[in-house]
């Protein structure tokens, strides 16, 4: 996983190229890439800023830190929602955010699919490698029978 500080840095870096580019004109379409490699850091820095330990920094810098990159997410997704809205209609952020939660969803069930296909498997292997070893036994307890 990727530290919150690298994240942070990571969406600066993309909304610096999505401000660069409102400021010499271009779509929000040809940026699509950049906002997404911004949400995507966005969501990194929120997610793993409660995770990381800092060795070397107080429970108090670590929590200022975290503030701070928090709020300067918050101003630049108010930048990023106005000139989103303002291309696309008012409700166009929304959009994008009712999206984000339906590809997550998605996702979130298809690797919970993935994971019941494997358990299944794991299962009918398991049951298999049984019904094997207890048709030997009783084979093997069949021939000494006959053996003796």
């Amino acid at each position: 996983m990727v530290d919150p500080i690298t994240a942070f840095g990571a969406a600066t870096a993309a909304f610096s190229a999505i401000k660069k580019g409102f400021e010499i004109g271009r779509d929000v379409e040809s940026m699509y890439g950049d906002i997404g490699r911004w949400m995507t850091s966005c969501e990194t820095v929120t997610k793993e800023a409660a995770k990381a330990k800092k060795s070397g920094m107080s429970v108090e810098e670590e929590a200022l830190e975290v503030f701070a990159h928090k709020k300067k997410i918050a101003a630049m997704e108010q930048e990023l929602r106005t000139f989103v809205n303002m291309n696309h209609g008012p409700d166009a952020w929304n959009e994008v955010l009712r999206i984000q939660a339906e590809i997550r969803k998605k996702r979130k069930e298809a690797i919970a699919l993935a994971k019941k296909k494997q358990e299944e498997m794991i299962m009918w292997i398991m049951i298999g490698v049984g019904s094997l070893c207890s048709l030997w036994v009783v084979f093997y307890v069949i021939w000494k029978a006959m053996g003796q």
